[in-house]
């Protein structure tokens, strides 16, 4: 089997044969390049530069003697929460409301408020701030499609990242702040402590777990009564109605189950007479004197008897009476101790609320009393702020776009162009299985080559 060696034939070949595909490629890519160069919408740039010096910062009293107040360098920490500071969107902000107070259009439609947060937006977008390599300088850029609105813009920007920065670094300020908070801590915490103790006076116990726990004690026992009671009060009212049936049958032996001494001897009586009348109406005629003796006696005693029961009924009635009142004194009582626990849990969670504001607003306290105590030492001990930061270049805008460089978008395009169109052409050769030289015939078949035909 015979391999190709020649490369430089085979790569002209194959140039010469997807020519067509390589140079449209190539002139797409680069005509399209051209296009942009000369068509997108240029974006100007202005710069500037600040540069920060640091100094010892006196944080504690012990600190005053251990510190020597020497300028120091700014670490890379510094430098990065710098850039932040530069970045923040508070500065982005009052940044756009000034640029919109100035009559700066950025565009778009919609409210008040929209427009201002496009405004934050696009600011925030546009700027950037990098660290230069080996120093404490900072380079900030902003961008926009007029270098002269660049350069206005990047102006304020720095205004009002200075006049941010210097609210954040300002010891005398701080210091009245940490004052009015400390002041304002101060005031909440008495008056929680003084709601915590009102609320101990208005529950009357200290204890409010102890009162509970014997308030359920004294409930249990009062609901052990009151079972008791009910029983009594079924069996009594029970007694009552069946002893108001016996009244209205009017038969006498039906009150033998009444334990009472009076009504059980008039009963008797009553049963004596009439038996001896029964034993004498068999003798005698019912209408004879001496039955209509014995039917007087039965109705005197009968009526002496209906009176005792009756009574004997009232006095029942009475006591079922007076055990309806004690049960609704018993339930009175629980209702009183069940309201008394709930008025004792509810105000145990609030004391547990205050009692857990109170650490809070303490812990708040014991913070802003240290940070005033520093922020006191810091105007007492530091004749500079922590950071000093100086203009190091005024911005500038460029009087050439930055975007996009035209004979470098052009440069770039060509030679994106040729090697694209190289690519797709070798790409489509490489997909084409079709025999293309003599030395394919030779080393994918075993046919002889005799001879070829040019195109």
């Amino acid at each position: 089997m015979k391999k190709s060696n020649d490369y430089l034939r085979n790569f002209v070949t194959i140039f010469f044969a997807r020519k067509l595909v390589i140079v449209t490629v190539a002139l797409v890519i680069i005509g399209g390049s051209v296009l942009f160069a000369l068509l997108y919408p240029p974006i100007y740039g202005a710069t500037s530069s600040v540069i920060l010096k640091g100094a010892i910062a006196l944080r504690n009293p012990e600190s005053i003697e251990k510190t020597q107040t020497e300028i120091g360098s700014v670490g890379e920490t510094e430098l990065f929460s710098e850039i932040e500071i530069i970045l923040a969107n508070v500065v982005a902000q009052n940044t756009a409301d000034e640029l919109i107070e100035k009559g700066f259009d950025f565009g778009g439609f919609g409210t008040e408020e929209s427009k201002r947060e496009r405004a934050v937006s696009q600011i925030r977008a546009m700027t950037e701030a990098n660290l230069n390599p080996r120093s404490s300088t900072i380079t900030i850029q902003t961008t926009w499609n007029n270098p002269e609105k660049a350069k206005t813009i990047l102006e304020v920007l720095l205004d009002n990242y200075f006049k941010y920065r210097s609210e954040v670094f300002k010891p005398r300020e701080a210091e009245t702040f940490f004052a009015v908070q400390l002041e304002k801590f101060s005031k909440e915490l008495q008056e929680k402590e003084n709601e915590l103790r009102q609320l101990t006076i208005d529950s009357q116990t200290p204890d409010k777990a102890s009162e509970m726990q014997n308030n359920l004690l004294n409930m249990k026992t009062l609901e052990r009564q009151l079972f008791d009671l009910k029983q009594a009060y079924l069996d009594q009212k029970f007694k009552v109605n069946l002893m108001e049936a016996d009244i209205r049958s009017g038969e006498a032996s039906y009150f033998s189950y009444i334990k009472d001494p009076q009504i059980l001897e008039l009963s008797n009586l009553v049963l004596e007479i009439i038996k001896q009348r029964n034993e004498e109406a068999r003798i005698f005629h019912p209408e004879s004197k001496k039955i209509e003796n014995y039917n007087k006696q039965i109705q005197a005693a009968m009526g002496n008897f209906k009176h005792e029961i009756g009574k004997y009924v009232n006095a029942q009635k009475s006591e079922l009476e007076n055990i309806n009142s004690k049960m609704e004194f018993l339930v009175n009582q629980i209702k009183t101790l069940r309201d008394q626990n709930m008025n004792h849990y509810e105000a145990s969670v609030r004391a547990k609320m205050l009692e857990r504001q109170i650490a809070v607003l303490e812990d708040s306290y014991d913070t802003f009393t240290k940070r005033l105590e520093e922020a006191k030492i810091s105007n007492t001990y530091q004749t500079n702020t922590l950071f000093s930061v100086s203009l190091l270049t005024r911005p500038e805008a460029s009087s050439t776009p930055i975007f996009p460089v035209k004979t470098k978008v052009i440069s770039m395009g060509i030679l994106a162009g040729i090697i694209m169109g190289i690519a797709v052409g070798f790409l489509m050769e490489f997909f084409n299985h079709t025999f293309k030289t003599p030395e394919d015939v030779d080393n994918n078949t075993d046919m002889i080559y005799i001879f070829s035909i040019p195109e």
